[in-house]
Formats: C-alpha cells, structure tokens, sequence
C-alpha cells in the first residue's frame, strides 16, 4: 500500500521520525515471549502474530477517521514490519536455529562465522574469471563477497562465499547448503566422488573444513571464526541486554535532569513573581511620592504666581505716578535747570523700574523652571512606567503555558498601555524641547536687561551707601592704587608715578594676555575644580615684587574666572561690594526700587 499517493504532508513528517525510532530498537514491538505487540495502541494485553500485527497497522495508517499523528505512527509501524523476514515466535534473537530438511545441526555444532560456504568444481566459464561474476551467478543467495582460492600463487577451481553475521546470511548461507544437497551435490557426495564429480559441489563451512590444512582452511581461518549458534544467540542476547541497560540508565539520566529543570523553573518563577511584586510596590510607592510632590509644587506655584502679580500691579503704580509727575514738571515753567534734572532722575527711576519688572519677569521664568522640573519628573515616571511595562510585557511573553486567550488578552492589553505611554513620553519630550527654546530666549532677554541696568547705574553718581551694597564694577580692571603705594615705598618720589604706571600696565597686559592661564584643576570631594597654579613662572615673579601686588592679580584674575571664565579684558558688571561677587538680577532689580523710594522720600521732603 502506497501511503504517500495521499499527499498528507503532516502524516509523512510524523511517519519519518517514529520508522527511525523503530528502525533503531528504541520503540519495541515483540514480546519477551516472541509475539508482537502494537506500541501505539492502549490495549497493552492484545498480542498478535507478524502477519496480523502487519494488517492492523495498515489498517489503521490507511483509515480517514484517524488523526493525523496516529496514521502516520502505523504507517511507519507497517513500514518496519515489512522489512522483517516471517519469522516464529521467538525467532527475535535465536531465529530458526534448526532446519528440518537438516536435522542434524544442533545449537552446539560449530559453523565459520561470518556465516560463509565452500564450493568446489567451479564451472569452466567462471575459472580465471571474476568473482563477481560467480557472485552474480549465485545471487539469489544473497552472498556479500566471493573469496575465490589461490593454492601457491595459482587460481583453483574453488572459492569460499560470505554472507555476513545476522541471521538472514545464516538462512542464505543454509539455503545454499540446501541448494547442493537436493541436487546431489553436498559435501558427503564430493567426499565420495571427488575426481569423478564433474558438476559444482557447495556446503556450508564448519569446524572441520576450519581445521583441514590447504588452501581453504587457511583463507577460512584468515577471514573467520568457529562458533556455535548457542554462541552467537548469547552474544545477541548479552549486547541486547547491555542496550536495554544502557538506555535505561539514559532515560534515567533524563528523568532526573527534568526534574532539575523542573526544580529550577520553579525557583524562577517564584523569584520572578516575588520580583514583579517588589517592582509594583516600589511603583506604587513612587507614583505616590510624586502626585504629593506634585501638589506641594503646584500649590508653591500659586503662591509665587500671586505674590508676582501683586508686585508688578505695585510696580506698575509706581511707574504710572512717575509719568504723573513728569507731565506736571512739564506744566511748569519754574526752574527749568530743576526741571531738567528732575526729568532725567525720572527717567533713570523709570528705566530701573523696567529693569525690576524684568527682574519680576525672571521670577516668573523661575516659576516656569519650576514647572519645567515637574515636567522633568513626570517625564522620568513616564520612563520609568514604559521601562516597567515592557519588563512585564517580556516576562509575560516568555511565561510558558501563557497561550491561552486569557493571557493573550491580557499581553494585548499591556501592549496598548505601552503604546499610550510612549505616545505620552512623545509629548513630553516635544513639549520640553518647547520649553527649552522659551528658556533660551528669556536668557537672552534677561542678559539684555542687565546690560540696560548696568549703563544706567554707570551714569549716575556712586554714593557712599550705594557702594557699599550695589554698583558697576569694572571686572579685570588692575587698582593703580596698589602699584603706586609700592613704588613710593621703593623708588623716590620723583620716579614713584612713571614706575607705578608702567608695572601695573605690564601687569594688565598679562591679564588680558589669552595665553597667559595660570590655574590647575584640583579634585575635591571627588569633583573637578580649578584653582590657581602657584608654581607658575610669572606668578611667582609676581610674589618677589610684594603680597600687595601678588594680592591685587590674584584677585583680579578669580573675578574674571568666576564672572566670565572665558573673557580676559575688562568689562563692566554688577557687583555686590558687601560680598565682594557678581550681583545677580534680583538684587539689581532690588538696589533700582531703593533708589526710586530715596528719590521719592526727599522729593516728599522738598516740598513741604
């Protein structure tokens, strides 16, 4: 029966590996007691003979109401059981050991193994010739090779057949023992005849023609063993055994390492579930971590935004009464030189009260950093909930026996909020990218406004309070004073001035001299600072000439560091004499109101 005509390529894929399991032995299909047995079916104590377990598998690999697995199984099943040559029961490792036609052979009788035959007298058409012509010759015994003998260098007309070592080349090897005897032409017949015999003569070989001395004996003890069928049916029996032995121990070994993988799957599945638990909680505690900081944020938020609005409306009066008073100096015609310098000192109070309502506007910038941290904050936990959900997406992919809809359903459900996550995170980083531009123009804006600041502080006269808090300093800029207090100490009086100027102008170049960078980086706390070098060359010439000039230098090239680290000329800033710094907007916006309410308290005063 042809079972590939069907075109089921399923059967046939499951049919190839369960023949090779067969062809190899793994799966059994004969008794201990000879019969056969169906491996695949449940009815462990139905025993059949080869012909009926060979016509049970065809049936069942050739019937259309059988699933796919179990056709192919007796397919493959009928396959193997064809091979096998009919046998009796038992015949599995002693097949056939005595033949009727030849009563005598007895399990004890000794026979050349590999099972081989002689034959003399050869025909005349195959001397000299081939031997594989007189294997083709005698083929229906299935021969494997032909020896043919050679008696002193010279061929005879005998050779010796071989048949191989399982049992069907011994049943070959008898039938050809047969095939002589019932024509008259066995082995006691050529003992008779000998020179009179003129047809071939063939006979399995023995113990006797083993042990006989010539040139057939040699080639059978060359090529050859003695050996008895109780022999090699125990040798069959002992290698059988040992097999069965060894793939027990195997399926042994087998069960054993599934149980450690099942121990270890266990282990980590129960690790991985307390995992995920300890993540949900550190989640959950997170998010509450941040909804509080969220609130503490937006209701501080709120305050400064109040606080900001009531001081620009505050602002914004004063402005409007600046304006006021500017129209009604307009109206009078009485001391213009009076008039002129009220109007200017106005205009400075309007332009620092600009300059604080940029200051105000910096403090609402502060507020939107403020904003744009929580941003920040909500961007991480966006992160930090992506990062999560893919982690438990992944394990739930990797989960064996999570094929069922329930946990399709939920895998698909994880899938959607990941995407709506990553949507969000989108957002957030467009909307910070946003944010950062603003961030970049109010820079700007600000930078803009301390400039207008400082050339408005810079046209007004320095007070002695005023220097003491804020002003305009010009930063990098070397004090003369200091050079001239040390050459009037070392040169006459008449050389002190020409030589003070001339070493603090060499002593300015330096400064502004790019080249010139006489700092190091030191690591503090584990953070890289710089700080001055003082092994450099010219710092150290610096020190012979006086502390005092050395101090001066110093100083002045920290300032720079610290107000400009990449400018080296002088420039004006703001700076806080009390501190010794650069000021910052808010104090500037701060000095601008002081001096707005000064000016307005003692014009209150002038005109009482």
């Amino acid at each position: 029966m042809d079972y590939t005509s069907d075109g089921d390529s399923e059967v046939e894929a499951y049919g190839s590996g369960t023949f090779e399991l067969l062809e190899s032995g793994d799966l059994q299909v004969m008794t201990d007691e000879g019969l056969y047995r169906c491996p695949f079916c449940s009815d462990e104590d139905k025993d059949h003979s080869l012909n009926d377990l060979l016509q049970h598998a065809s049936g069942v690999g050739a019937a259309h109401d059988r699933q796919a697995k179990e056709k192919a199984d007796h397919r493959a099943l009928a396959r193997h059981l064809k091979g096998k040559p009919a046998e009796s029961p038992g015949a599995r490792l002693q097949p056939m050991l005595i033949d009727v036609q030849d009563p005598e052979h007895t399990q004890d009788e000794q026979f050349v193994w590999p099972w081989m035959a002689i034959l003399v007298n050869m025909p005349n058409e195959f001397f000299g010739k081939s031997a594989n012509r007189l294997k083709e010759h005698y083929s229906s015994f299935h021969p494997v090779k032909v020896h043919p003998v050679y008696s002193k260098g010279r061929p005879t007309r005998d050779a010796v057949f071989e048949f191989g070592n399982d049992w069907s080349a011994f049943r070959n090897a008898r039938a050809f023992d047969a095939h002589f005897a019932m024509k008259g032409y066995s082995k006691n017949c050529w003992k008779e005849m000998k020179s009179e015999c003129k047809e071939p003569v063939g006979w399995m070989a023995r113990a006797d023609d083993y042990n006989s001395l010539g040139a057939i004996g040699e080639l059978l003890r060359k090529n050859g063993d003695l050996k008895t069928l109780k022999d090699i049916g125990s040798e069959g029996a002992n290698k059988t055994e040992k097999l069965l032995s060894n793939l027990a121990c195997k399926v042994k070994e087998k069960e054993i390492y599934l149980e450690q993988l099942e121990s270890e799957y266990n282990k980590r599945s129960a690790s991985l579930n307390i995992m995920m638990q300890k993540r949900e909680q550190q989640l959950q505690s997170y998010n509450q971590e941040i909804l509080k900081m969220r609130q503490l944020g937006q209701q501080n938020t709120q305050r400064i935004v109040e606080q900001n609005r009531k001081l620009r409306y505050d602002m914004q009066d004063m402005a409007d009464a600046l304006d006021a008073r500017n129209k009604q100096i307009e109206q009078s015609e009485h001391d213009k030189k009076k008039l002129e310098q009220e109007k200017l000192k106005n205009a400075m109070r309007t332009n620092h009260l600009r300059l604080a309502a940029l200051e105000q506007e910096k403090a609402d910038e502060n507020v939107q950093k403020l904003v744009d941290k929580q941003t920040l904050e909500k961007k991480q936990k966006l992160e930090l909930e992506i990062n999560h959900l893919s982690g438990k997406l992944h394990v739930m992919e990797l989960k064996p026996g999570d094929e069922d809809p329930e946990s399709r359903e939920k895998i698909d459900k994880l899938k959607e909020e990941l995407n709506e996550k990553i949507d969000e995170l989108k957002y957030a980083e467009n909307y910070n990218q946003d944010l950062i531009s603003r961030e970049r123009k109010s820079s700007d804006e600000l930078r803009e406004a301390r400039e207008v600041l400082i050339n408005s502080l810079q046209s007004l006269p320095r007070t002695t309070s005023c220097q003491s808090q804020i002003g305009v300093k010009k930063v990098g800029e070397l004090d003369p004073s200091v050079f001239l207090s040390l050459c009037k100490r070392k040169f006459p009086a008449a050389d002190a001035e020409a030589k003070s100027s001339s070493l603090c102008s060499k002593w300015q170049n330096e400064i502004e001299n790019p080249e010139w960078q006489p700092f190091k980086v030191i690591i503090v706390d584990g953070k890289a600072s710089e700080a001055l070098n003082e092994g450099d060359r010219k710092l150290q010439e610096l020190k012979e000439l006086g502390q005092e000039p050395y101090a001066a230098v110093t100083k002045v090239l920290m300032e720079l560091k610290d107000a400009n680290g990449g400018r080296k000329d002088p420039f004006p800033e703001l700076w806080n004499y009390d501190q010794g710094r650069k000021a910052n907007m808010v104090e500037g916006a701060r000095h601008a109101v002081m001096l707005w309410n000064a000016s307005k308290t003692k014009k209150g005063k002038k005109s009482r």
